[in-house]
């Protein structure tokens, strides 16, 4: 063979080695943006915190299961060792099938083995009520979970009073959830009630749009809001970390994950657990959010 021969035959091999290193690396970077569980942990400090309190919350896994019977999840969020468990809804697909449904309802039943369970709507349940009918709401209490639906209880948490409440539309926006004024009179009932109290008050959230892209958390005196739905931008740009594409916000979102401080609110985005719309997740490893609620120093 020539030396031309042998230097092309080399460059040949070189290309190949470096398409079969990006298939690899591709398959890899897939498989860890889909399959692998990460924990990111945020802390607000309030001079109301007796001890410190510990949240764990999931959002958007879409009826996916980590694990025969979520058992990897399961045991990711018991081993943060969480004084209480918010699911921050689409915890399920508005089309479940049963065996969605009863996946579900396991993997609520474990949690509330390990902390008590708080669990707001998003717009997956919604949609699969209104064509099912409130049975789910049932089963969810029978499961173990406090169903938080334009509702909010009062409790104690490490000697600290909390409210904690639930609301699956856009806080005090004229469209909220409702066209219908009688339903939106209840809802902003729901609203004033909720927020009158010099409790810590947690709402479990799940669109986050009035509350970032509106800046509502600088309007809305709500001490945590804990939300979901854009599942971080599902494609996510490495080194800037910004996301690709969000529901009801379009492309380049400002907001798909993080810790973002109001003057009335802190929010906490989670970008959830599940792809969107059959898109795979990329850059972008699904995610339990831990939020410490801590004594101020």
């Amino acid at each position: 063979m020539s030396k031309e021969g042998k230097n092309k035959h080399k460059a040949l091999w070189i290309i190949c080695i470096i398409l079969v290193s990006l298939i690899l690396l591709s398959s890899a970077e897939l498989l860890y943006s889909n399959f692998a569980l990460t924990v990111s942990r945020y802390e607000i400090r309030d001079q109301r915190t007796s001890n410190r309190i510990r949240i764990a919350f999931i959002s958007d896994l879409h009826s996916r299961e980590f694990g025969k019977g979520n058992a990897r999840l399961l045991r990711k969020i018991a081993g943060e060792e969480p004084d209480l468990i918010a699911f921050a809804g689409d915890i399920i697909n508005s089309d479940a099938d049963e065996e969605e449904v009863e996946r579900m309802l396991s993997l609520i039943s474990a949690a509330s083995g390990i902390a008590p369970v708080y669990f707001g709507l998003g717009n997956h349940e919604n949609d699969y009520l209104s064509t099912h009918g409130d049975s789910l709401l049932s089963d969810l209490s029978k499961a173990g979970a406090v169903v938080l639906d334009r509702r909010y209880l009062d409790i104690s948490v490490n000697g600290t009073p909390i409210r904690i409440g639930g609301y699956s539309g856009y806080y005090r926006t004229p469209q909220m959830s409702t066209s219908d004024p009688d339903k939106q009179a209840d809802d902003f009932r729901f609203f004033d009630d909720f927020e009158n109290t010099d409790r810590f008050k947690v709402l479990i959230c799940h669109i986050p749009l009035n509350w970032l892209d509106w800046n509502y958390r600088n309007r809305s005196p709500v001490d945590l809001v804990l939300s979901g739905h854009y599942h971080g931008g599902v494609i996510r740009i490495p080194i800037i970390d910004k996301g690709l594409f969000a529901p009801y916000v379009g492309k380049y979102p400002p907001y798909t994950k993080g810790f973002f401080v109001g003057k009335k609110a802190n929010v906490v985005l989670t970008t959830g657990l599940a792809g969107s719309k059959g898109i795979p997740r990329v850059f972008n490893p699904p995610e339990i959010v831990v939020v410490n609620i801590a004594p101020e120093t």
